[in-house]
Formats: C-alpha cells, structure tokens, sequence
C-alpha cells in the first residue's frame, strides 16, 4: 500500500502528534489512517487543557521598584501581565522601564531591555544613574541590553526563548507597529502568544499625542493587562510648575487607585509622594512635604 508523504494538517493533541512522530520516525512515513483514528479519539482537542484543581489561588506579584506604588497594586504587578507604559514624551516612560528591569535584576530574575530609538552606550549611562552598577548585573547574566534595536519579531522571539527571562521591555513599540498591526499581524501576535506562555512579565512603553486629561485610547491600551500613564499637571491653583504623575488606569486582578499619583525624579530612580488632595484637582494628589524615606529607593 502506497504510503502517504505529504504533511497534514490537523489540530491533533500533542500526545496524539509524539505517536505519529514515533510512527514516522520507525515505518518512515506518516499514516493517514492513523492520524484520523487519532483524530476522532483525541476528543479533547477543542477544549482548554488545564486543571482547575492545581491552579494557584495566590496570585504571584513582582514589585515595580517604585517606592510606594506597589502599595497601590495590592503589592505589585501580576507576574506573567503584558503591561503598558504610556504617556506624552518626557514623561519618565524609560526611567519607569529601566526601574522595573533593575528590581528585577536585584531579585535575582533574567531581564532584558529592547530599545529601539537609543544606543546601548546611552542606556547604560541612563541605567547607571540609579546609582548601582549594572555591569555586575550584566556579567551574572540578570541583564542583557540591545540598543537601536533593528531586530524582527522573529528575532527577538529567538532572544527571548534563548535567553527565557522573567520580565522584558520594549521601548518603545510605536517605533515598530502600531497598535492594530500589533493585534491582527500573526509575527506580532506570536511574540505575544509567547510572552504569555513563558509568564514573562512585560513593560511595552507606548506613545500618546494628549496628555492624561484626554480620555483616549488606542489598540495597546485595550491589550494590555495594566496601564501606567505617566504625565505632568500643575502643582496646584497657584503654582503652575509641572509636577510629574502617575496614574494606573487598569490592572486586571487588581484593586487599583486610579487618582493621579505624584512622584519625583531623585538620584535613585522615580519615588512616589505620600499625598493629599486638592479641591481643584479632586483625583490629583499633591504633596504637602517631601520626607526623606520617600525619594530614596532601595538599592540592594
């Protein structure tokens, strides 16, 4: 009987497809007789395959290095989130990403940081600001950063896979696709596929035109499991003077304070105030005093 060698295609259980591997590999062709037998007894094929017994109940949460914004958070980011960083341009974006890449160096996790505008010279520079040395992070292997990236969703999906780290940074994804792209393209839905399956926590930093105040939103937004928008606002009805903020617009399986957070840019890093309220801007916060344990970050 004449064997059949051409390849089909079938949504097959990856138990039933290692069958038809082993088949392969020992009569030397795939079976099409097989294959449908294996086909018709594999009725779990259109159903999600997990356990809900051994789904953790805790929900695993890793820390932004932002002193006191975890508090918001119900003590972090969900490990695993597709998170968005998003605002208008020197809004503190970069700085936000570049934080969450070192606090994750210093627990020990593989992160990697993607810039595609800047050089890694000028990175590095900006990472040493923090007052840490990332060289050691770099040599025990925690950090690996590419500058003025020109690498292909296909590329960075082999890095990633190479490299199998636990939080990932993109900067910013403006620069390579647009948010419908992202969501319809199949190169650009693999790579996410990817970083969901791996339960990579990742930081995409996007771009807006407006500033908070516009309640405005594009395909990022909407794909994202969380949103940092970062901007600046006056400090209050007298003083004009920007005053950088943060708001987290959504975390999904979080209980979230969405009012505008203040934060100041120190020697360490992005600090968050402890804050008040005012009357004219009754979800900004504005600090009555900056105390000395709320700009200085944790470096070890």
């Amino acid at each position: 009987m004449a064997r059949n060698k051409l390849p089909i295609h079938t949504t097959l259980s990856s138990d039933a497809i290692r069958i038809l591997e082993r088949y392969e590999k020992e009569i030397g062709a795939k079976n099409l007789v097989l294959e449908k037998a294996l086909l018709s007894l594999d009725s779990s094929r259109f159903k999600g395959k997990f356990d809900a017994g051994n789904i953790e109940r805790t929900i695993k949460r890793i820390s932004t290095g932002v002193k006191g914004l975890d508090d918001t958070l119900e003590g972090g980011i969900p490990k695993g989130f597709l998170v968005i960083v998003t605002g208008p341009p020197g809004t503190g974006k970069t700085t936000f990403c570049m934080q969450a890449m070192l606090e994750g160096a210093r627990n020990q996790e593989k992160c990697l940081f993607f810039s595609f505008e800047e050089r890694v010279e000028q990175l590095v520079q900006h990472f040493m600001r923090f007052g840490c040395d990332i060289g050691e992070y770099i040599d025990d292997g925690y950090l690996d950063i590419f500058g003025m990236s020109k690498l292909t969703s296909e590329e960075m999906m082999e890095i990633i896979q190479f490299y199998n780290p636990e939080r990932v940074a993109f900067d910013s994804m403006n620069v390579l696709t647009n948010g419908d792209e992202f969501r319809s393209s199949g190169s650009w839905r693999s790579l996410h596929r990817l970083l969901k399956n791996k339960k990579i926590t990742s930081f995409f930093i996007t771009e807006k035109k407006h500033g908070i105040e516009v309640k405005e939103f594009d395909n990022f937004d909407f794909l994202g499991d969380g949103i940092f928008f970062l901007d600046s606002v006056p400090t209050n009805e007298i003083d004009n003077t920007p005053m950088p903020v943060i708001a987290v617009q959504k975390m999904r399986a979080t209980k979230i304070d969405s009012s505008l957070q203040p934060f100041k840019f120190t020697d360490n890093g992005i600090a968050r105030y402890k804050a008040v309220t005012t009357s004219k801007y009754p979800r900004i916060s504005i600090p009555p005093k900056i105390e000395e344990d709320d700009i200085k970050l944790e470096s070890s």
